[in-house]
């Protein structure tokens, strides 16, 4: 491995990054509350791309529109949010400031609507977790909602009796490292960073909420239950100051110009409230540190210019990435790989996990989490042990396909830009204001701005050379679902073998689009041999084939994955009510949706999606499929057609 060219860059590369540098860049980030459409961000945005100008990179913002009228694919664009006070004081049994924005800004629940109840104390009334909105009864209008976790099952009910605001904790479980955490002495006294999501006027004017800590939300739990039997409430004063108005989001892009019109994109989010550190201010300074580093490389003559362009953006999670996806949507044929970073230098001290490579889903048809792979390898052979192998200094783990972040966007096929993510889980501090600068090692810093730039550049710059040192792991990888087939007693072996030669066939192509002439050429040799191996790896199964019969074949009407917020927001109450008991009924359904619209290309029957994913995920969800397709057809976002499969 250390003679290979993979290795051979990854450490070139390693060497040029700094980790002071991206701790730097952390601690610069981590100066400003970056809620998304905010002039926090706005300010993070512009520190982010004049940082990149000092090294020499080639960087500019991006804005979008931010006024609910926008909408990219399927995610509308929600409005600024202005917060410049907000504080709840607990008034009876006990007078507490539970919550303060100017102190601590995770106590507002975020994108929360103005109010002043600050000269009437405000019954507060308590709800179990175990509680069922749609049964319950009390009286809520002019009232405070406090319910400890799952207060977005609340939010309607909230809306529907003109509730004052929402009290809650909110700060799930992460077993083993997040438990009983209002005994907890780092976590006892931190907020949860939640938030609203707002896609109309009517929910910007009617929501709002404070975080309260683990330590208040079992005292007041308390309180609420002993003084109910007196039939009492709590009171609290409250005030938000806080405004909506039309505005923009921002991307930070920068780039490294290549050889050719194709591109690789490396993104991080560049939100969350001011204490998100590890999520994801070392995210973002992880990937900027890999674009200084490949400048610097490329500038000296360390690195030769790479044939594609690599692309970094820096963006709002979600909302960013739709919005560059829709206003590119012609030339996202040139955008051939991706590399997302999400949280990756947490202290691997037992609070948090490994560095963690998300794959991508077999719709990618991607060698992409091979490449990955093959260049922590490198990263992994950190200390010499017996003279003979290598053994790391920290802790890594490649998984298969997961959502959570902009990589499940990238890789819809739709997009069709086979993105993984570097990632780290768990983590104790995990979207909590115990979140910060001492969580992290700068070390991971070091190590993940790397990977990031290695995985960016090799793949920017793909040979033949390395073509071969990459087929060994994409075979890996193949091998060992192989194994695990001929190894099954399960019934529907032959079909998953069926679906995984489609995944190999396509994966070999993908590596085949990326060369051309006396290249590809060479490439098409190398590809068959491996074609030939896997056909009799695969011989001993039996051909299980498509279904000949006729059968409805949905088509998808939209681009990238559905923003199902965006759409619950707009549909009507019956719908909301149909979509409820449909995923009620089937929810496999729920679970399973992202798959099932992965799968959903137009060409296969309503039986062969079920097949598809029932081959990746294990669950059948083919019984619900018909009433789930008709749902989306009716929203004019699935188009319905017999077809006839041959």
């Amino acid at each position: 491995m250390t003679d290979s060219k993979i290795f051979s860059i990854t450490n070139k590369i390693y060497n040029c990054c700094q980790s002071e540098r991206a701790f730097r860049m952390v601690k610069e980030i981590a100066q400003y509350h970056r809620i998304q459409a905010s002039r926090g961000y706005r300010e993070a945005a512009k520190a982010s791309c004049r940082l990149l100008r000092d090294a020499g990179l080639e960087a500019r913002i991006l804005s979008y529109p931010a006024d609910l009228k926008k909408v990219c694919f399927t995610q509308r664009m929600f409005r600024e949010w202005r917060c410049e006070e907000a504080w709840l004081e607990l008034t009876f049994p006990w007078k507490e400031r539970m919550a303060c924005f100017s102190r601590e800004e995770m106590s507002l629940i975020q994108r929360s609507a103005p109010a002043d109840y600050s000269g009437r104390e405000t019954p507060i009334v308590y709800v179990p977790d175990d509680a069922d909105p749609e049964r319950f009864e009390g009286d809520l209008e002019g009232k405070i909602l406090f319910v400890e976790n799952g207060f977005e099952r609340w939010i309607q009910k909230v809306k529907d009796c003109r509730g004052a605001a929402i009290l809650t904790v909110s700060m799930p479980e992460i077993k083993p490292v997040r438990v009983n955490m209002s005994e907890d002495e780092e976590l006892k006294e931190a907020h949860a960073n939640l938030s609203f999501h707002h896609y109309t006027e009517e929910s910007e004017a009617s929501l709002r909420g404070f975080a309260l800590t683990p330590r208040m939300g079992k005292e007041l739990r308390t309180a609420c239950l002993s003084l109910g039997k007196e039939g009492k409430y709590p009171r609290a004063r409250f005030k938000i100051d806080a405004s909506f108005e039309n505005g923009f989001l921002e991307n930070v892009e920068a780039v490294i110009p290549g050889e050719s019109q194709e591109e690789v994109l490396l993104t991080a989010h560049l939100c969350h409230p001011r204490s998100s550190v590890n999520d994801n201010a070392s995210g973002a300074a992880c990937a900027a540190e890999a674009m200084i580093a490949l400048h610097q490389l490329i500038k000296e003559g360390g690195l030769p210019k790479p044939r594609r362009t690599i692309r970094l953006l820096l963006i709002p999670e979600f909302t960013g990435a739709y919005a560059y996806l829709e206003e590119h949507e012609g030339e996202l044929e040139r955008i051939v790989g991706g590399f997302n970073v999400d949280m990756t230098a947490g202290r691997q001290d037992g609070n948090a996990g490994p560095m963690i490579l998300v794959d991508t889903p077999d719709c990618a048809h991607s060698f992409s989490g091979d490449l990955g792979e093959a260049v922590f390898e490198a990263l992994l052979a950190e200390c010499t042990f017996g003279g003979v192998t290598s053994v790391p200094l920290f802790s890594f783990v490649r998984v298969p396909f997961v959502f959570g972040s902009d990589h499940y966007i990238l890789s819809d096929p739709t997009v069709d830009i086979p993105t993984v993510a570097l990632t780290q889980w768990p983590d104790k501090t995990y979207h909590t204001s115990a979140d910060s600068a001492e969580h992290l090692d700068p070390g991971l810093l070091r190590r993940g701005a790397a990977a990031a730039a290695s995985y960016c550049y090799l793949y920017s710059s793909l040979t033949g050379e390395l073509l071969k040192e990459l087929l060994p792991v994409t075979a890996r990888r193949f091998f060992a679902r192989i194994d695990k087939l001929r190894r099954s007693a399960s019934g529907d072996r032959d079909e998953k073998a069926r679906h995984l030669r489609q995944v190999i066939e396509t994966t070999l192509l993908r590596y085949a689009s990326l060369f051309c002439g006396e290249e590809k050429r060479e490439a098409e040799e190398l590809l068959e041999q491996e074609r030939r191996l896997y056909e009799a790896l695969l011989s001993g199964f039996g051909e299980a084939v498509g279904r000949k019969s006729r059968g409805p074949v949905p088509k998808r009407l939209f681009r990238g994955p559905a923003a199902m917020r965006c759409l619950l927001a707009e549909m009507t109450e019956g719908q909301r009510r149909r979509w409820k008991e449909l995923t009620n009924h089937y929810p496999q359904l729920s679970f399973g949706m992202d798959y099932i619209f992965y799968e959903t290309d137009g060409v296969r029957t309503i039986e062969e999606v079920a097949d598809c994913v029932r081959c990746q995920t294990d669950t059948d969800c083919l019984e619900g499929l018909p009433a789930f397709y008709e749902f989306f057809r009716e929203l004019g976002l699935i188009e319905l057609a017999e077809g006839e499969k041959l």
